[in-house]
This record gives C-alpha cells, structure tokens and sequence, in this order.
C-alpha cells in the first residue's frame, strides 16, 4: 500500500494516459534506496487498464551480462519477432541468444527494440517498466533508451527507477520520490504498530529521513518501551544492509546458503543445484549439523531452506528466478558471508553454467592471479563484443587483465578494455583504463605508442583537438586509426571508433558516416536530413518492405536525423551512449 505518494502517481499517471492517446513517452522514477520506487512502479504496472506490461529487474550480478536485463524484459514477447524487419530481427534474435551470430551494430538493435514494443502493444497498448536501473547492463541500457527517446506516436509507456543519481539518458521527465511527509509516515507507522507517542513518531521521522523502508524496519526492532516512549531509541540507528543484518543471521545455515546463492546467482534452478552440491559438503566447525545423504535428500532439503527464506519474506521466487525483497538484503546476506563462502558458492556455480556466466563465476571464484580465468573472460569479451554488448566486453577484459600474472599482456587487455569502453560509451572509464594500460607498458615502446595513439584519437573524437594534437596524439589523429588487440596480449590490426576490427572485419563501432547504411540494414528509409515516408503512409510506420507483419508494415525508427545531436549517428565514434 502506497502512503502520500498523489503527487509521484498523478505525474506517472499522466505519461500512461498520454501513451493510451497514441503520445507514447517515458518517466523515470529516481530515489534513495528504501524510498518506496518500486512501490511506485507496482501502482503504475496495475493502472494500465487494458495495457499489456513487460517488466525487468536489474540485477547486480547480471550488470556484466549484454543483453541480460533485455532478454528479461522482452522473452514475454518473443513471439512478435517475425513481424519486424529482417536486419532487425536477426540482429534482435543474436542479442537475445536465440540465433547464433552477431547482433550488428546498436543502431539494429534499438531500432528492433524499438519495432518489437510497438508490435507487442497493439492492440490495447503498452507499459514497460524497468526496476533497478542503475544495474541494468550497458547493453541493454543502451537500445532500451534507444527505443524510450522515439516512442513518438506509438501506445506505449516506459517507467524507469533508478538509485541515486545514475544517468538515464534522454528521458526528460524524473519525478523524484524523496521521504514521507510527516502526516504520510505517520499513516505507515500506525498500520504496522498502531499509534506511537508523537515524540517517538517525530523522533523516528527525523532520523530515518521519513524514509518508508527504513521507518518500517527500524520500527520493527524496537522493544516495547522504546515504541512507549518510556525507553531512548538505539543510538545509532541501523542503516543500509544493517537495516536486514539480524534477520539474515536468525535464518539456519541452510537458508544462509540458499541466500547466499541466490545473492551471486539469480536463476532459480541453478540457486537450488548450487545449494544442492554444497549441502553435499562436510560441514565446517564443530557442531555442526551433518549434510543430508544422498541427492534426493539433498534436493528436498534445498527447497525446505527456500521456503524457510521466503517466509521471513526476505526474498521470494518470481518464476525462474529467487528475487530479495529489497537491494539491501543482498548486500546484507554478502555482508554476514565470509570471503571463502562467496568464493565456493561462486566455484560451485562455475561448474553449473557456460560461457560467460561460467567466466564471471571463475572470476568471483579466483584467489590472487589466474591466466587461465582471465583468458575465459576474454573469451566472454569477444562474445560480448560479437554482440555489440561493448560495455560488457570492456567490464571482462578490465576484470581479465586484474587476473593476467604477465605484465605486458595486462596492459594490452587494458588498452583492449578501454576501446571497449570508449565504443560503449563510456569515456571516462575509457581514459582510466588507458591510463593504468600506459603505466604497465613498461619499457614496451610499441605499446606505448599505440596507447598514446588512442589516447590521441579519443581526444579529438571528445572535441579536445588541443590534447589530441600533442606529441603522438597528433600523429594518431592524423592516420586517423587507433590499435586494438584480440585481448590475448596480442596486437593485430587497427580499428577504434567507427572504422573496423583489424583481427576479425566486423565492424568495431559505428561513425556519423555509417548511419545511412545503418538505417538501411535496420529497414529504414532516409536521406541526409531525416527518414521518409511514402505518401499517405502514417506516421512512424513503412508500408511493404522486408520482414513486413501480418498488417503489411514495419515499424520505423523514429527520431532526430541521423548525425544530428540525439540521433543514432556518431554516437559510439563519440563515446556516448545510443
């Protein structure tokens, strides 16, 4: 139940309307953790009417995975892939892991996001509402703002909440939700612990920031005659993770498993499988409980501690996947684990899984430096990159080269990570990496100059051309190429932003140059100055072409021209995001 929130709902409320009246638009709900978001998101998912809903989490452990948070929130409507255009349903269909190949450049994947929507909202509309955006993967970030920047006349309403101040970029309207007014927090308290003498409400309101999580829970381990009055409120009180700490230490230690599996790993078979194989372990200390025998045992016992955790209603299963009630408990259930626990749920999980979700595992599993780990994450760069998930690729590599024991090679998979980086858009991560690449290059002079030569280049694509003009920048900017390697501690070729990957001729990232060809691949018409449509077609839709739905058009993308400010032109030769 939501208290005082008119004013947050009424200006949410607005968007869904305009969206039912064919004036799609997107809102992003920002706050401080505890705040009463998701709530918020809750009330707005159940006052769409008719509207269809399409919700996603993000989730902190998948933040490294391209396309996770995507894939999440469009499975539901998979079925309506057909309909799109053939360029962007292959690169949709290769993002998502449904095909085997590249999903192309960004541009093809936000527009199919952006066509895949429009086609899941007919004929009633649409709500997509993203929980925990700061989290969300760069990826599917990118083509989900993408779609969120050119809703134009579609039926469909995008509500992002975010933590803090995490940038969502292009969506104008933020309604922050701050705390409680006084009245409101007095409400909550008096429906979970009747009414409080007015000093404690006061008290409680003032040093809780009437923020609802933490009046709520607080409020919950007073004693009795700290809730009278008759006794002082603890001081400090619990904050953050501590707010959840003697709930996660009250569960047994098999629920602490379940819990701790669920906090690294959210699929809900591999939590129980994980939880399984340890239970199998002897168990550590004296007088402790012995494992139960065999794997039938095994089993029952993992989803006897499950539904211990989702009574305390700590956490819940959400279909296939174990989500926390609340951020916090995660971080809480991480805080009461040793080192070594999180390390062998992370190995245990690596025998569970594949590919990338089988390296970052290895990676939280890792004890010091590990080449063998640290080239699986450089197989899951090139996965991500082959993806376009390039903030992905730069987020493995950085993790390989802190597990690479060979110098030189560390300070090639930087300069790897940081031309991912800059190619997903992330340009002051870029720069770091490039600087800590330059300090380990040592007395490799070859390095050193294909570090300045990028440095060069980012420079001048920033808009720099002072810093981009010194010294071996100059000369960079000048080729106009910048090195990149294979992220093997091997050089080969040259590509950086907008020209091409030297080792394998995909394209590395996508020029103002490109956006014709772009538009063209993703089944879009256009000219220099704007997309064109065919006399008496409607507006946003094409008539005919490949890929065409069952109503004999595809959609089209949307937006300010291509190379203008805001469009899809330059965006990843600049280091921003689509």
């Amino acid at each position: 139940m939501l208290y005082g929130r008119s004013a947050e709902i009424s200006a949410i409320d607005e968007v869904i309307a305009r969206a039912g009246d064919g004036s799609g638009g997107a809102v992003v709900v920002r706050g401080e953790a505890g705040v009463g978001k998701t709530a918020l998101l809750d009330a707005a998912a159940a006052r769409g009417g008719a509207m269809r809903v399409l919700r996603a989490t993000g989730v902190e452990s998948e933040s490294d995975l391209a396309f996770a948070a995507l894939h999440q929130a469009l499975w539901p409507a998979a079925g309506s892939l057909e309909a799109l255009p053939e360029p962007q349903r292959d690169a949709l269909r290769a993002a998502l892991g449904l095909a085997a190949g590249s999903a192309g450049d960004r541009f093809l994947v936000g527009a199919a996001v952006l066509s895949l929507l429009a086609e899941a909202a007919e004929p009633d509309g649409l709500m997509c509402v993203v929980d925990d955006f700061q989290w969300v993967d760069r990826a599917s970030a990118d083509a989900l703002l993408f779609a969120a920047r050119r809703l134009g006349t579609e039926r469909i309403a995008m509500v992002f909440a975010v933590r803090g101040d995490a940038p969502v970029k292009g969506v104008p309207l933020t309604v922050e939700v701050r705390g409680l007014a006084e009245s409101a927090a007095a409400e909550l308290l008096e429906s979970r612990h009747g009414v409080l003498p007015a000093q404690v409400r006061r008290e409680l309101v003032t040093l809780t920031g009437a923020n609802p999580l933490a009046l709520g829970e607080i409020a919950a381990r007073l004693t009795p005659a700290q809730l009278a009055g008759r006794e002082p409120l603890p001081d400090p009180l619990p904050v953050g993770a501590r707010l959840f700490g003697d709930r996660v230490a009250g569960l047994s230690a098999a629920a602490r498993r379940v819990a701790l599996a669920a906090a690294v790993e959210a699929d809900l078979g591999l939590v129980l499988r994980a939880t399984e194989r340890l239970s199998a372990e002897p168990p550590a200390g004296p007088g402790a409980n012995a494992a139960p025998s065999g794997p039938g045992a095994r089993a029952g016992a993992a989803r006897v501690a499950l539904a211990e955790l989702e009574r305390t209603g700590l956490a819940e299963v959400s279909g296939t996947s174990v989500r926390f009630a609340h951020p916090l408990i995660r971080s809480a259930v991480h805080e009461a684990a040793t080192p070594a626990e999180v390390r062998r749920v992370h190995a245990v999980l690596a025998e569970l899984t594949v590919d990338d979700r089988r390296a970052w595992h290895l990676a939280g599993a890792a004890l010091g430096q590990d080449e063998r780990v640290a080239a699986e994450l450089v197989a899951a760069a090139q996965r991500a990159r082959d993806r376009g998930g390039y903030g992905a690729a730069a987020a493995a590599l950085a993790r390989a080269a802190e597990l690479t024991p060979e110098p030189g090679a560390r300070a090639v998979r930087l300069k790897d990570a940081a031309v991912a980086a800059w190619l997903g858009g992330r340009p002051g991560q870029a720069e770091s990496l490039l600087a800590e690449a330059r300090e380990g290059a040592g007395g490799d002079t070859t390095l050193t100059m294909e570090v300045a030569q990028l440095r060069g280049r980012f420079e001048l694509n920033s808009g720099n051309a002072a810093a981009a003009g010194t010294g071996a920048g100059r000369r960079a900017a000048g080729r106009g190429g910048v090195p990149v390697g294979d992220g093997r501690g091997q050089r080969s070729g040259r590509a950086g932003p907008g020209r091409r990957d030297g080792r394998t001729g995909r394209a590395g990232g996508q020029g103002v140059g490109d956006d014709r060809a772009a538009a063209r691949r993703a089944g879009v018409r256009g000219d220099r100055r704007a997309h064109r449509r065919p006399a008496g077609a409607q507006p946003g839709r094409l008539r005919g072409g490949p890929g065409a739905g069952a109503r004999g058009r595809v959609r089209e993308h949307r937006g300010r021209a291509p190379g203008q400010p805001g469009g899809a032109g330059g965006a990843a030769g600049r280091g921003g995001a689509l």
